[in-house]
């Protein structure tokens, strides 16, 4: 039987979600494919919560909006430098949602451990800290719901690339918030109940300007741009934000106190766009040149303008794929979607250990 010790790093949305499905799920994976998943600790940022006693108690103090640390929390540096249980295999799955975990990362795979992300910030940094990272990590880095959420969009592209296409330009509809957000405003809603909806059905984060800013979508623009062998630096890829002029810093609850003041100006932007094309926030990542990120207008027969709702759409166009794109379409919003991608890759860690096992043998 293959072991899994999970030490999961962030207890938000998506990460209440990846521990109750591996509770609910992990019986069935033992006798459907011999593999026992088992919870080292979770953490916040008050620290890590050993053990899996007070795991169900965990879940339910964060949707509350507590802290770990009401059930007794320890230094989560102490927990990712200890030995995993003996015949287990560490995987650190960070899912923290603003970044600044990269230094808990490399304590975890300095010891030895997988990691999985959903986490941008650990691969959307400096060049400098991302070469540093995937050098330690050959063959011990999962990542696929860092772009796609629950969608298979890295493992497509690093299929790809493994396969010897060439990668020629990306683009890509990759936030399902703003995809949300601009085809219900199109449907008639105004801006902001718009936002308000995104918030409410967890398509975007508690605190929106996270998803409005843009910064999300260039996030993943840097991601795919490095996995095509692009060396680029954050700076080096302006956005546009929608987060309206004035409400940048402001607290959150004035913000969507005075969101409603800016639905005509949103308003206005959309009837702005010319005859038989739809306003659309995407990323464009060619092999060479600038890497745009920012609304523009799509004509409606292009592979963006269906959009409607939180999907994601990723277009690619590659040595082989140049007549006709491969594309790839589907809800790219919800933390159960991302949730199922983290899934996906703690079972593909489990697969690829045992596939070592038997060569091995």
């Amino acid at each position: 039987m293959k072991r899994l010790e999970i030490v999961q790093i962030g207890m938000g949305n998506v990460g209440r979600s990846v521990a109750q499905i591996v509770l609910e799920e992990r019986k069935r994976w033992s006798e459907r494919h011999d593999l026992e998943v088992s919870y080292r600790a979770v953490s916040d940022t008050s620290g890590a919560l050993v053990g899996e006693e007070l795991l169900p108690q965990a879940i339910r103090i964060k949707e509350d909006g507590g802290r770990l640390s009401d059930l007794g929390t320890e230094p989560l540096e102490d927990v990712l430098r200890s030995e995993p249980a003996p015949g287990a295999i560490r995987v650190v799955v960070d899912l923290a949602v603003h970044g600044g975990t990269f230094d808990l990362d490399l304590i975890g795979i300095q010891n030895g451990s997988y990691l999985v992300l959903s986490n941008k910030g650990p691969l959307s940094g400096s060049q400098r800290a991302y070469e540093q990272l995937v050098k330690m990590l050959p063959g011990r880095l999962w990542h696929e719901a860092t772009v796609g959420a629950g969608m298979p969009i890295i493992s497509t592209l690093g299929g790809l690339i493994e396969g010897g296409d060439e990668i020629l330009e990306i683009q890509a509809s990759p936030s399902g918030t703003l995809g949300f957000i601009v085809s219900a405003v199109e449907g008639g809603r105004r801006f902001s109940e718009a936002v308000k909806e995104a918030v409410a059905l967890a398509y975007a984060e508690p605190d929106p300007r996270d998803d409005l800013s843009g910064l999300d979508v260039a996030r993943k623009a840097i991601i795919l741009a490095r996995m095509m062998g692009r060396e680029i630096e954050p700076e080096e890829i302006p956005y546009q934000s929608l987060v309206p002029e004035g409400l940048e810093d402001v607290p959150l609850e004035e913000f969507m106190v005075r969101l409603p003041e800016h639905d005509d100006a949103f308003a206005e932007r959309l009837l702005a766009v010319e005859e038989h094309h739809m306003l659309r926030y995407l990323a464009r990542i060619p092999k060479e040149g600038p890497v745009e990120v920012g609304l523009v207008d799509e004509p409606v027969e292009s592979p963006f303008g269906p959009i409607n709702g939180p999907e994601n759409v990723f277009d690619f166009r590659t040595r082989r794929y140049s007549d006709v794109t491969l594309t790839i379409r589907g809800p790219g919003a919800g933390p159960a979607r991302t949730a199922s991608g983290v899934v996906w890759d703690l079972l593909d860690i489990a697969h690829k250990a045992l596939r070592d096992d038997e060569g091995d043998d």
